[in-house]
């Protein structure tokens, strides 16, 4: 997917982001604050002063412009830190009933376990990991 290079006025403002042999520049939009924090569970819409509850999803469900954010922070740290030459590998599993695997917290477990074994057998490295939902037929 190419998209249009579009060239930067010289005066604009921008987002660089240097990561391995990448140069990315993002056009600058600033955004008037809409909110202030207050604590993890209340805020202050500064339009009207109210204080209101931040809404928390239990699911772990994004919005599209959420997961086009992390699916590009994601690119950023593999290309800033991964090169030619370096090996990796993709773990999947599924819970024991064979059904995909919903638990964070055994997924952390069983994770630190797996590191802890890897390690053991292979010495250490450098790893990064991110945990991806994953859908079976």
């Amino acid at each position: 997917m190419h998209k249009k290079i579009e060239k930067i006025n010289k005066h604009a403002a921008v987002n660089v982001h240097l990561y391995g042999n990448a140069l990315e520049m993002t056009n600058f939009k600033p955004r008037k604050q809409r909110i202030k924090p207050l604590s993890k569970d209340h805020y202050v819409d500064l339009a009207t002063g109210e204080i209101k509850n931040y809404q928390k999803n239990k699911q772990r469900i994004q919005s599209p412009e959420n997961l086009r954010k992390t699916f590009k922070n994601l690119r950023r740290l593999i290309i800033g830190n991964f090169k030619a030459g370096d090996i990796w590998i993709t773990l999947t599993y599924r819970q024991d009933d064979d059904k995909p695997m919903t638990d964070t917290t055994r997924v952390y477990r069983d994770f630190k376990s797996f590191w802890r074994r890897f390690i053991a057998k292979y010495g250490a490295c450098d790893y990064l990991s991110s945990i991806r939902a994953t859908s079976f037929w």
